[in-house]
């Protein structure tokens, strides 16, 4: 099954353009909202709250938008991502936290470069975590995001117990091209 997964996911990141985004649509999307942990207004707050967050990155001429991936759970936003310096990873943050609404951030930019031959390899270990977690019984994966950057893994999301935390942490960090894994998932 995990080959299959694997083989479906490079088709549709490779045919389709982007495949968080197809697999976040249609009878997936419905069923990672109903499977979601969070409240049906918690899962639209956090949403309204990542679009705020995008769009104020986007106005800001300062801040690298296209190399920053924003997540957001009950109001803390988790920033990844590859930024030039640590100042441009302080003036994300800035502009993040005068976002109204921000309880809080995480900021787990890197900071560095990243050549298209290492961009690819952070999308080839993105898919294999993802259908690592998609295979395993004990873990709902349709409710973690996946952001790799230069090898760490962001595991971002809301999960049913201690448990299943644990074990999407530990299939994660087993897999070849993972360097280490960043835990920000949130047990409900």
């Amino acid at each position: 099954m995990t080959i299959r997964l694997t083989a479906v996911s490079f088709f549709l990141l490779f045919c389709v353009g982007c495949a968080p985004v197809v697999l976040g649509t249609s009878a997936t999307g419905v069923y990672k909202s109903a499977s979601d942990e969070r409240t049906l207004g918690n899962q639209v707050d956090d949403a309204t709250l990542t679009a705020k967050v995008k769009a104020a990155l986007f106005d800001n001429r300062d801040v690298p938008a296209l190399s920053i991936d924003v997540d957001t759970l009950e109001g803390m936003v988790t920033l990844t991502g590859l930024v030039a310096n640590q100042g441009v990873s302080k003036n994300v943050e800035t502009v993040v936290q005068s976002v109204s609404g921000v309880r809080g951030v995480k900021n787990l930019l890197q900071v560095g470069t990243s050549t298209l031959g290492q961009k690819m390899n952070d999308k080839v270990v993105g898919i294999k975590v993802k259908a690592e977690l998609l295979s395993a019984d004990e873990v709902d994966a349709l409710n973690i995001d996946v952001d790799v950057n230069r090898g760490v893994v962001t595991l971002t999301g809301v999960v049913a117990s201690a448990e299943m935390r644990d074990e999407a942490i530990r299939l994660a960090d087993s897999l070849v091209g993972v360097q280490r894994v960043e835990d920000n998932l949130r047990v409900k």
